[in-house]
């Protein structure tokens, strides 16, 4: 059966601002993010015949592809050694940093499957049930991994607040 460029065209459409979103949650940013959501719907084009709606919805499916392309670039990317910086006398941030850097450095410490977990649940809105398909766990699994993730993030949050204070 031949391709339907049109209906896959509202397909990227439909779905490109979550994909971006997902992979730069996920810890990509710039060419990488834009090469592994490409890479993605690439690979949902070439292997649509593959795609089974009694095993989870496309949209699951598709943030699967674009979850697995974006932790095998992760693995790949490799660090880049940066100069040592000037001693500071104080080197705590300052109080009146913005809220969504202390809330981007509480998403990266928390663990690959939590941060996967919560920004699928919470960012994309995407259910326990879709996103255990996507991570292949149980729904269980997946709600454990939700809960820890926003309890850290309290925790990380809280400790940021009252530093402020």
């Amino acid at each position: 059966m031949a391709p339907d460029l049109t209906s896959f065209r509202r397909i990227v459409e439909r779905h490109q601002a979550g994909l971006f979103a997902l992979v730069r949650n996920l810890g990509l940013d710039g060419h990488a993010c834009e090469d592994v959501v490409q890479d993605a719907f690439l690979a949902a084009f070439r292997h649509q015949d593959d795609f089974d709606p009694r095993r989870g919805s496309f949209r699951a499916w598709l943030y699967g592809i674009a979850r697995n392309g974006a932790r095998n670039a992760l693995r790949k990317k490799r660090p880049v050694p940066l100069p040592t910086p000037p001693d500071r006398e104080d080197a705590s941030r300052p109080v009146n940093e913005p809220a969504f850097v202390r809330l981007d450095d509480a998403l990266a410490a928390l663990s690959a499957e939590q941060r996967a977990a919560f920004v699928l649940a919470e960012i994309h809105g995407l259910t326990h049930e879709e996103i255990a398909a996507i991570e292949g766990v149980a729904v269980g699994t997946v709600k454990s991994r939700t809960a820890r993730a926003r309890q850290r993030l309290r925790e990380a949050l809280r400790g940021a607040i009252q530093e402020a204070t």
